[in-house]
């Protein structure tokens, strides 16, 4: 177990020891713990303990940020030399722990013929062809998956990668133990349309967000939020395509804010001057476009802005969450929603049960009880020039949740091929309100005659 030199939580030091516990009789494990929790820590920790033992150790990642970052937590705690395997990287395959590019290690596994322990940070990525094949490359190795989110876009969960799943604290435990910042989030009352808007690999497509969406409307949103909640602050906007976040920067900056736009396309250099200048404050905004949605530890983020509308509850819990890490006089993250995205998947401390099979969602108790913390507030928009007063967005009511629920819980049966029997079985086990099963027989075409029976029969009311 981890040397007493090395400074844990409570929480992380349990949740080292039940990954091992998990190893005694499970070859792949899967470890859940929230934005900010310190993933990167538990997995240096659990390297070192296989190198003080003279084992080899593996860490994919698939962006640079994240390969630099493991590569200098695990220096620090090992105190030892790391080798890199990407390219522009010169090679050290001697070294006891390897970082690797997926893409790079790919095409290059027969100089590494043996590991110990395969990590596998941001482990909801590992269903690609890529990481299977690395995986499969080195059979006899244990593996432990970290990530914030064990889920699929399409709600599924990992049993087919991983044997077990550990979990860590939520992020309310988090927030309470003053781990993670507390938080509070503005919901555009006028969100981004995704009215018609087609799926496209599970998500919204986003050329046809572009199609409903005016990006001159949109980036003026943006500019009139962040004057009224977070001006001055350092702010990370995630964007859905790149014409959009590099339209919304130049809004920014044409509005005296200094702001920039960055994809997984900018150069390393200009990437990592930028981010030099925003931890400075010398950039306020930088716009980013699926660069930035995991991974990013720069804890002097104050604030996000979500335009980009997505069907993923892990998408949506992972861009909120760069703005949960604490820093020194940040008392409250600012979270700007400009998308459905809280209406459908709900605040980061939402009470969720994750297993290996995806997340299982509140009962009724749950989605009635609110903290007094969880307040959602208006976000007055500014069109173009013209500042625009417009009604608060509600907390979704009893009803809208509950309906949500029907929604996805039909959309997830169908991903998955599931009968109808399935779907009951679940309302059995929720026991919603009436109008859920005559919502639901109504969809199914049964007679209104079906819905009171069911409801009787679940509820275990007389006729």
């Amino acid at each position: 177990m981890p040397n007493a030199a090395i400074q844990l939580r409570d929480y992380q030091f349990d949740l080292i020891q039940a990954v091992f516990e998990q190893w005694e009789q499970h070859q792949r494990v899967m470890a859940q713990l929230p934005t900010g929790g310190g993933k990167t820590v538990i997995f240096s920790v659990i390297a070192n303990e296989f190198v003080k033992y003279s084992k080899r150790v593996l860490i994919l990642a698939h962006r640079e940020e994240l390969i630099l970052q493991a590569a200098s937590k695990l220096e620090s705690i090992t105190r030892s030399p790391v080798g890199i395997i990407k390219a522009g990287y010169s090679p050290s395959p001697l070294l006891p722990i390897q970082v690797a590019s997926v893409q790079s290690l790919v095409n290059r596994l027969h100089h590494y013929p043996d590991f110990d322990l395969v990590v596998i940070d941001e482990s909801h990525h590992s269903t690609s062809e890529s990481y299977r094949k690395i995986l499969a490359a080195y059979p006899n190795a244990r593996q432990l998956g970290v990530t914030a989110t064990p889920i699929r876009t399409d709600g599924t969960g990992f049993r087919d990668l991983f044997d077990a799943l550990v979990t860590g604290p939520t992020v309310g435990d988090l927030i309470k133990e003053g781990h993670l910042s507390d938080f509070r989030l503005f919901a555009d009352p006028n969100p981004m349309t995704t009215k018609g808007v087609k799926t496209s690999c599970g998500d919204f497509s986003a050329s046809d967000l572009a199609k409903k969406n005016d990006v001159v409307q949109l980036s003026g949103n943006l500019v009139g939020s962040y004057r009224q909640f977070a001006d001055g602050k350092r702010c990370l906007v995630f964007a859905f395509n790149v014409a959009y976040s590099k339209a919304i920067a130049d809004r920014y900056n044409a509005a005296g804010i200094p702001a920039i736009h960055l994809d997984g396309e900018t150069p390393s250099d200009e990437r990592k001057e930028a981010l030099r200048l925003f931890s400075e404050g010398t950039i306020k905004v930088i716009s980013n476009c699926a660069l930035f949605g995991e991974g990013l530890d720069i804890p002097a983020i104050d604030a996000v802005q979500i335009a980009r509308p997505t069907k993923s509850l892990g998408l949506w819990l992972q861009m909120v969450g760069r703005a949960l890490r604490t820093a020194p006089g940040k008392d409250k993250a600012i979270l700007i929603d400009h998308t459905k995205n809280y209406g459908i998947h709900g605040l980061p401390t939402r009470k969720r049960i994750w297993t290996l099979d995806g997340v299982e969602h509140p009962d009724e108790a749950e989605k009635q009880k609110r903290k007094p913390k969880e307040e959602v507030d208006a976000v007055p928009v500014e069109v173009v020039e013209e500042a625009v007063e417009l009604k608060a967005i509600a907390e979704p009511t009893i009803e809208e949740q509950w309906l949500i629920w029907l929604d996805d819980l039909i959309a997830c049966a169908k991903s998955r091929g599931y009968r109808d029997g399935w779907v009951y079985y679940r309302l059995a086990e929720a026991k919603p309100p009436l109008f859920v099963f005559q919502r639901y027989g109504k969809l199914k075409g049964y007679k209104p005659s079906w819905a009171n029976y069911r409801y009787r029969e679940v509820h275990g009311v007389a006729a």
